[in-house]
């Protein structure tokens, strides 16, 4: 996984998620709306720290330790804490949570599976039909 994948995982996360919230809100209410508002953040954010923590701390390019650090801090024990507040103190739907937090996995599978298809299956690529 590069880069490049992850920025494009989550700005596409960041637009489903946004496409999503008036339908949740009109048909479903607004506990499960914020539950699914609170998961994609959530997970968005998450990924994105933990993203930055490791190539900030071992990428390719010269390491930047503070940068890391503080992702890393804000993504462990920040996130958790602030995860383990909003289920305690809130009264969003748990289940508006989950479909939200599975809002970056999903696209992370269609990404992939796009991917591997492109690579595999369609003609006029360069390893598509070759025996080796």
């Amino acid at each position: 996984m590069n880069g490049d994948f992850i920025k494009r995982s989550l700005r596409v996360s960041i637009i489903v998620t946004l496409l999503f919230v008036p339908f949740l809100f009109l048909y479903l209410g607004h506990s499960l709306t914020l539950g699914f508002i609170t998961g994609a953040v959530w997970n968005i954010l998450n990924v994105y720290l933990l993203s930055q923590a490791i190539t900030r701390l071992a990428g390719p390019a010269k390491p930047d330790r503070r940068l890391g650090i503080l992702a890393g801090l804000l993504k462990f024990p920040g996130l958790y804490v602030l995860g383990y507040a909003i289920l305690r103190y809130t009264n969003v739907s748990l289940y508006g949570i989950m479909a939200g937090f599975s809002v970056m996995l999903i696209v992370f599978a269609l990404k992939a599976l796009g991917i591997y298809l492109q690579e595999h299956l369609l003609p006029g690529n360069k390893s598509y039909g070759s025996s080796a």
